[in-house]
């Protein structure tokens, strides 16, 4: 879907960017990485993109820019490996008062659903490239002289995740410290916004684009365990109400649904069935389906590996029981297991989504590697690892971060 004054520009040569013109369930069986697909076509419609660089910029900045006339564009780029690489979002505004009609303001947007030490240099990756694009094209159109300037460039990194985001907005702090050196070494400061930190009441929330709190706030409580709590309590759709019958509005609403249902981990079968009604109550008469991804990975990965889990902890949890009373044995161990079963099963999920990942990415995972993930018993970090698998590039990069992990025996 492109309005007014949007600009969507990719490669045709590489795999397309996520785009509202296609069928939303279809983009999302076609990826591992549902955060990412989210982040990226929300950010796509321009009325979230003008609303969060409203809440996001100083009023100062905002007056020399004209942001309802922004453009999106989605741009490749190439990284250290000579591939290319797709940036997140960058939006070009033109500025109000302008004697050099070249000069235009750049906002580059890093999405991250995981901590990332080195994200200000990714960025600073993207803006070379933009610069050396503004130079190309001022020496085609001959204006490259003394007289000519680069637009500005700002650097913006989106994170939400499960922990705080670590990594540094100054660029500086990725190069290493010597006093002697440190006058020369590049100083660039971003702008972090990191959903993990926030609380929900310190989210844009423009009554007119209610899109956009709804979308930043399931980012922010999308990995919760309470997620069922959260969605059954706040209604985050409850203010679409007044714009049901917007087309887009709706492709919105579907997008959400495809998100949650592809993405949490923690969200219950009554949970689903509230969150549908809810749906259901918000836009009469539309149907809710699931995505094929979230219907695969329901049946194969992590939700199966949660329902075996349950299922042998309950066992385990019976023959433990009957040895303490039969009545009330066995009502403790079912309990137990219960207890011990999610977490067995929530293990189990994520060592099989992250096999299935690397099996798509790089070829048949070896024994070495799935007895290395056997012995991880925190989730959490298992969760960081299917993160990687689907991000990484290597298979050897994915390797060192799996050997780093001290293991526990279960």
């Amino acid at each position: 879907m492109t309005t007014n004054n949007q600009e969507v520009v990719s490669s045709k040569e590489q795999e397309p960017s996520p785009t509202w013109d296609k069928p939303i369930e279809e983009q999302f069986a076609t990826t591992l990485v549902s955060h990412d697909i989210f982040f990226e076509l929300v950010f796509q419609l321009k009325k979230v993109a003008c609303a969060f660089l409203i809440f996001l910029l100083p009023i100062s900045l905002q007056n020399q820019i004209n942001i309802p006339n922004l453009k999106i564009s989605v741009r490749r780029f190439r990284n250290e490996n000579f591939t290319e690489a797709r940036s997140d979002m960058i939006y070009e505004i033109p500025l109000k008062k302008n004697r050099k009609k070249y000069l235009k303001i750049y906002i580059i947007i890093e999405h991250k659903s995981y901590d990332d030490s080195h994200t200000m240099s990714q960025l600073f990756n993207y803006e070379t490239q933009i610069i050396n694009a503004e130079i190309s094209a001022a020496k085609k159109k001959n204006i490259y002289n003394k007289n000519f300037k680069l637009s500005p460039i700002i650097l913006v990194i989106l994170h939400h995740g499960d922990e705080i985001y670590t990594g540094s907005a100054e660029l500086s702090d990725e190069f290493e410290k010597m006093a002697e050196a440190e006058e020369f070494i590049l100083k660039q400061k971003g702008i972090i916004f990191d959903l993990s930190s926030k609380d929900k009441r310190e989210l844009p929330h423009d009554p007119n684009v209610p899109e956009l709190y709804a979308a930043l706030r399931i980012m922010q409580v999308i990995m919760s365990k309470n997620l069922d709590e959260i969605l059954c309590e706040e209604k985050l759709l409850e203010e679409l109400k007044p714009y049901t019958n917007d087309p887009e509005c709706k492709k919105f609403a579907r997008l959400f649904a495809c998100y949650v249902f592809d993405s949490n981990y923690h969200l219950t079968q009554k949970g689903e069935q509230q969150f549908k009604q809810q749906l259901q109550n918000t836009f009469k008469g539309e149907k809710v389906m699931w995505s094929p991804l979230a219907k695969r990975y329901a049946a194969t990965g992590i939700k199966q590996g949660i329902k075996i889990g349950r299922a042998e902890g309950r066992a385990e949890g019976r023959a433990e029981g009957r040895a303490e009373g039969q009545a009330e044995g066995e009502a403790k161990g079912r309990a137990e297991g219960e207890a011990k079963g999610r977490v067995m099963g929530e293990l189990e999920g994520r060592i099989e989504a992250i096999i299935s990942i690397l099996d798509v990415k790089f070829g048949e995972v070896s024994e070495t590697v799935r007895t290395s993930l056997g012995v991880i018993t925190d989730v959490n970090r298992l969760q960081e690892l299917v993160r990687l698998a689907a991000k990484c590039d290597t298979f050897e990069e994915f390797s060192k971060k799996l050997k780093s992990i001290k293991p526990h025996r279960r």
